[in-house]
């Protein structure tokens, strides 16, 4: 990702641009900043709004990228736009894979009349219920109209718009019916991508419904897919105006659903219109309480913070899947960068599957909400065997997983860039470390014996085929890989790429002990030997690690790469040698790196106990990236822009609050809580909802203490807390004070007595 090549293709980012703009007919304005928010540029409007979990503004962004999203995990579109995504659904062959356009026939707007001037409408994206308001007070009535993508009717977009006369107080008054202009936005309702029929017209219930279905028109691979995937769209007819009595008030509900079988897009839809307008509103907003209920980052007295961590968690969950739905849920395809209302262009990586997942997005999903971690992993699970055809291909053992993958799980990378396709193979050790993290918080056995055990041995086999004994060092090399940092390519014994090996090799030994009652293996002494002998770059004389054997200093890198070691990886490492690391690479990296470099280096500083050094860095992670009103953050920094809506930088972000804040970190023996502090001008930071081994757990940090609340715990895990003098016991409903820095250690009894790995790595234990 973020690949050189691709940064600089400026015919693709324009295409990217046309293909997503919204279809806006309102006069736009601009506001200046207020002096207590980020500066932000010539094309963002104004958040006016106080409440954490609104964003409100009296003009629309100019740059309709910068536009709010809303989805349910099944569909997903932008607000105004033309266009609808699917999850799973693709169209092109191989590179040219990406999203499949379907034209948004549910782009409802008000007639401009309502929207220019002398009336001024609000606009608000609400995170907490899941929708965007427009709402309009004029002389006679307030209209306001919802958008959502519905959390429990998951296959459907709503729009409803309700009316509310100002007369009715007074009977006396005599005026005609309120009359409101409404229109269905014109916009590509044809798609380069699907092959739809004609729309077929019925009445349900009075009203004139339409439906077409349609084929993609080419194959991701042809062995893998050899047919076209069907897609049906049904939606509501849209009049010019509504009427409503000059007394009453009225909610008018349009819709569209979308789903693979015609039958359940056609039974949706009727579902929706048959329910009570507020039942069905109601019935929405529920399911996203429930959903934030379960757990959650809360920030106090830093307004501007607390609305990013709000948006960022409802932009995650808006592109996660309902968990409980009219229908039942269709197969998960995993979070791409840019969530599933992005994707159809190159710009926004075409809704394809990345390392960005399992590194990014991943572990604070994992924390708050362990089920979503499983959809994660079961899309690599889904895809393995594709993975095992890969490896095969390049005359390797095991899973090698793409660096680009979509529907089938081949490679999709663009012809354009093949040096990424080729060389970044840390994927596969990321997915394997996404899965080590998912074992240590929640020892899933089910998991484990339905594909896990063998997802995590065959990375392992993968990479014991590609690392080769060195005869003059006495060590295994791993040779013509591509790390983190792309700036570099074709490289030997990558640090990091050679750490997320080992860590794999290691983590397979582990499991084939957890797993030895139903999968059996006779390689787990061969993983640990190759693991221990993994050539690992080190400067002795500068006490630091080079990003690659033959780096030279000085050398300018594109984004975090080394300093990934200390975090997440969290090798082990002398104290001054992780320093080094630090200040080295923040020296030499290019500042039109993305995000998560800084969130990175934050960290970093934050576990070294150096918190002023860390504020610049955690400011420098998401000052210039995120656009307002919307919160939206974009790929690169102001006045670039990138990909938007960017998943990954936010991933970071997340990252920097609960493992750099709240000092949080994840081990397979055990969960550490290690020097919680709060963010600059924040008085509170609790992480409500953190799971770990079945129990539930809430981290409030505050000025004047830190409490660590047990709101329940499971039976089959015992938890006991550990700060250093003192080992108690972790029951339901009990409040704990972590007085000092910590560290403070919750652990449960071994399991299955299976031998914690070694995770030592280029002998590095032998080093003076």
């Amino acid at each position: 990702m973020w690949n050189f090549l691709a940064r600089n293709k400026q015919v693709a980012a324009m295409l990217g641009v046309l293909a997503l703009a919204a279809v806006v007919v309102v006069v736009l304005t601009t506001k200046g900043a207020s002096s207590n928010v980020v500066e932000k540029g010539p094309e963002e409007a104004e958040d006016v709004s106080d409440d954490p979990y609104i964003f409100s503004t009296h003009s629309l962004p100019s740059e309709d990228r910068f536009m709010p999203s809303i989805g349910n995990g099944h569909i997903a579109t932008n607000i105004f736009s033309n266009t609808v995504y699917l999850n799973g659904l693709y169209n092109g062959h191989k590179g040219e894979s990406h999203r499949a356009r379907i034209p948004a026939w549910a782009n409802v707007r008000l007639n401009s009349t309502l929207t220019h001037k002398p009336f001024a409408p609000v606009y608000s994206l609400n995170t907490r219920d899941g929708v965007f308001t427009v709402r309009v007070d004029r002389d006679r009535s307030v209209v306001t109209q919802r958008i959502f993508a519905h959390r429990f009717y998951n296959r459907a977009i709503v729009n409803q718009i309700e009316v509310t006369s100002k007369t009715y107080a007074d009977p006396n008054l005599t005026h005609r019916d309120i009359w409101i202009a409404v229109k269905l936005m014109p916009g590509a309702e044809t798609s380069d991508d699907i092959n739809f029929e004609s729309p077929v017209p019925e009445v349900f219930h009075g009203r004139t419904i339409k439906s077409s279905c349609g084929k993609t028109r080419e194959s991701e691979d042809l062995e893998y897919q050899p047919l076209p995937v069907n897609v049906c769209v049904y939606w509501t007819s849209v009049p010019d105006h509504l009427v409503v009595p000059q007394h009453g008030s009225k909610v008018f509900t349009f819709a569209m659903t979308v789903d693979k079988n015609r039958t359940v897009a056609r039974e949706e839809l009727f579902k929706v219109l048959q329910e009570d307008s507020k039942v069905l509103y109601q019935r929405h907003v529920d399911a996203w309480h429930a959903l934030y209920a379960q757990a959650g980052m809360d920030i106090e007295g830093n307004l501007q913070l607390s609305k990013i961590v709000s948006g960022i968690w409802y932009y995650f969950l808006s592109a996660l899947p309902s968990e409980s739905t009219s229908h039942p849920q269709d197969r998960f395809f995993g979070l791409s960068p840019t969530g599933l209302s992005r994707g159809g262009t190159f710009e926004d990586y075409e809704g394809h599957n990345f390392w960005d997942t399992e590194t990014w997005m991943f572990p604070t999903i994992l924390l708050l909400y362990p089920r979503y971690a499983n959809l994660l992993l079961q899309y690599r699970l889904d895809t393995a065997p594709v993975a095992e055809r890969l490896a095969q291909e390049t005359g390797h053992k095991g899973y090698r997983y793409p660096w680009e993958s979509a529907y089938t799980g081949m490679e999709v990378t663009q012809p354009c860039c093949p040096a990424v396709a080729e060389y970044e193979q840390h994927v596969s050790g990321c997915i394997a470390f996404a899965a080590r993290q998912y074992l240590a918080v929640t020892r899933d056995e089910h998991w484990l014996k339905h594909g896990g055990c063998d997802i995590v041995t065959r990375i392992a086999d993968f990479w014991a085929s590609r690392a080769v004994i060195n005869f003059t060092t006495g060590l295994f090399d791993i040779s013509n890989v591509m790390g983190p940092d792309e700036d570099h390519a074709d490289v030997r014994n990558s640090v990091f790429t050679n750490v997320v090996a080992g860590y794999s090799l290691y983590l397979a030994q582990y499991v084939s002990c957890l797993c030895k009652s139903y999968f059996i293996t006779d390689h787990a002494e061969q993983w640990a030997d190759i693991a221990w002998s993994l050539a690992l770059p080190f400067d002795p004389e500068h006490d630091y690690h080079p990003q690659y054997e033959g780096y030279r200093r000085g050398q300018t890198i594109k984004q975090a790469d080394a300093v990934l070691l200390g975090f997440p990886l969290q090798y082990p490492m002398n104290r001054r040698t992780r320093a080094n690391d630090l200040s080295y690479y923040e020296s030499v990296t290019r500042e039109s790196g993305p995000a998560m470099t800084w969130s990175m280096h934050a960290i970093g500083l934050l576990r070294q106990g150096d918190a002023g050094k860390a504020a610049s860095m955690f400011n420098k992670s998401y000052e210039d990236y995120v656009r307002e009103p919307f919160k939206v953050w974009s790929e690169n920094r102001r006045p670039n822009i990138g990909a938007t809506n960017f998943f990954t930088g936010m991933g970071g972000f997340l990252q920097t609050l609960a493992f750099g804040y709240g000092g949080v970190s994840i081990h397979l023996d055990r969960l550490l809580i290690d020097r919680p502090q709060l963010p600059a001008d924040a008085t509170r930071l609790r992480i409500r909802g953190l799971k770990y081994l079945g129990a539930n757990l809430t981290l409030d940090i505050q000025e004047s203490q830190t409490t660590l609340f047990v709101a329940s715990v499971d039976d089959n895990w015992p938890l006991k807390y550990e700060d250093g003098k003192n080992e108690i016991a972790l029951a339901a409903k009990m409040t704990l004070t972590l007085s000092g820095e910590g560290p403070f250690t919750i652990r449960s009894v071994p399991w299955k007595d299976c031998k914690l790995p070694d995770d030592v790595i280029g002998r590095s234990h032998l080093r003076p």
